[in-house]
């Protein structure tokens, strides 16, 4: 596979790999995830996803950002009550995943813009 020569590829998926990093904190960061066996492995799937998307991304597979684009829609729905409850119990992992949802959707609006580099 060759890595894209959209520059907003690039960016979009560097945006992924700082979400993924975002998570491996938040990750190890929180008590209650690393207590359950259950949530431990969730989180690590999820991390791992974030990390197969940057992946994907970099390589420019082109279908990927409406998949994104689903993702989103359905996750937006579940956000806010999410947020709330997170902020109630462990506040900084709640400006964490803030974070990661603010860079994961620029990352994908990236995705529908384009801009090559110059050889």
């Amino acid at each position: 596979m060759r890595i894209s020569s959209n520059l907003n590829y690039i960016k979009s998926s560097n945006l992924f790999f700082i979400s993924a990093g975002l998570g491996l904190i938040s990750f190890l960061l929180s008590p209650d995830i690393l207590m359950l066996k259950s949530a431990t492995i969730t989180s690590v799937i999820a991390i791992f996803i974030i990390l197969v998307l940057g992946l994907l991304i970099r390589f420019g597979i082109s279908w990927i950002k409406y998949l994104l684009i689903v993702i989103i829609i359905f996750g937006i729905n579940a956000f806010p009550s999410f947020i709330k409850e997170e902020f109630n119990a462990h506040p900084l992992n709640a400006l964490i995943i803030i974070l990661q949802a603010i860079a994961q959707i620029y990352a994908t609006v990236l995705l529908f813009f384009k801009k090559r580099l110059n050889y």
